[in-house]
């Protein structure tokens, strides 16, 4: 969705916390790709349907895997994204309208700018877990 000012709009959308599954973060390269490619636009801004920005990782992905091949396959997937977007030519922001956790939170500071909604907040729960973000 390109708005007539330029910017191409990127919603994450994956009810109910526009969890990080493997889907949408096919669907989040291939749309950076395109908008990058695309000379009309001039910024991209990266947002969360509904009241979340995104509620991180699909945790359920996890049970499903036979094994650390596929788990580190997973998180280089998620992980060349956000190197896509750190490296765009064009800005990209995270328009942060609610909770961005663990992995949300790592894609939005991925991102050269973010800017937050007064519903905006921001979290890394898994060290609580004794895990370390992004690994």
């Amino acid at each position: 969705n390109v708005r007539p000012d330029g910017v191409a709009v990127i919603t994450l959308d994956n009810a109910p916390v526009n969890s990080l599954a493997s889907p949408l973060v096919v669907s989040l390269e291939e749309s950076i790709k395109k908008v990058t490619a695309d000379t009309s636009v001039k910024a991209i801004l990266i947002t969360g349907k509904g009241a979340l920005f995104s509620g991180g990782a699909e945790i359920t992905e996890f049970s499903q895997m036979k094994n650390q091949a596929e788990v580190d396959t997973m998180r280089g997937r998620l992980s060349s994204v956000m190197d896509l977007i750190d490296g765009c030519p064009k800005t990209v922001v995270a328009a942060i309208n609610g909770p961005a956790l663990g992995g949300g939170l790592e894609l939005a500071m991925a991102c050269h700018y973010r800017v937050g909604s007064a519903k905006a907040n921001v979290a890394l729960p898994e060290v609580q877990l004794g895990l370390l973000p992004g690994g």
